[in-house]
């Protein structure tokens, strides 16, 4: 008669199905088949768990539903990976993604532009109009320190004129009184209303 022989688990560990145990050792995530460990990655080492997974669903021990259910994870996210498997391997989980073409809007001659609006006062949405480069573009050059704005609080504020003064301004205009200043002149009549 021969002896069936039952799969034995380290003590602790979780079940993803019948066949694969999961245990968690110090800061070390441990995959077992019975008592053999079949792989083992550190508690945050994301991209050996994507690929150990990914894996596990290729060679058909563990279903995507499983991995989904046991780890909370998004069907969509495992999908991504097993293609990514598929398709790469495993080294694809462990090669650096190309970043794209980072900082190409703002080449130096563009930087310096906008750097000249910034220092006669311009706002990032001002330049964004005028250039055409979105503000939170301009605003992110900043906080990086590619950029810098000038202080508004400590710039000196300009003085007051007086009515004599501002009448030989509208005396000299060009087109007449009417041409000078008028963002104050809007602001008067509004104002008055």
């Amino acid at each position: 008669m021969t002896n069936t022989l039952f799969p034995i688990y380290p003590e602790g560990s979780k079940m993803i199905n019948s066949e694969i145990g999961v245990k968690t050792i110090s800061d070390d995530v441990y995959y077992f088949n019975g008592n053999m460990p079949i792989y083992q990655h550190h508690t945050k080492d994301y991209q050996s768990f994507r690929y150990v997974t990914s894996q596990m669903i290729v060679l058909g021990n563990v279903k995507q539903i499983e991995i989904i259910k046991f780890f909370k994870v998004s069907k969509e996210s495992v999908q991504r990976w097993v293609k990514k498997y598929k398709e790469g391997g495993g080294k694809a989980f462990y090669t650096n993604r190309n970043g794209g073409n980072r900082g190409t809007v703002l080449t130096p001659e563009i930087k310096e532009e906008v750097q000249v609006l910034l220092n006669l006062g311009s706002s990032p949405k001002d330049i964004q109009d005028e250039l055409g480069i979105k503000a939170d573009t301009i605003r992110k050059a900043i906080s990086s320190g590619r950029l810098t704005r000038p202080d508004v609080k400590n710039k000196p504020k300009a003085q007051a004129k007086t009515q004599s003064q501002r009448n030989i301004e509208d005396s000299e205009a060009p087109l007449g009184m009417g041409t000078t200043n008028t963002e104050g002149r809007i602001d008067a009549i509004i104002k008055k209303k």
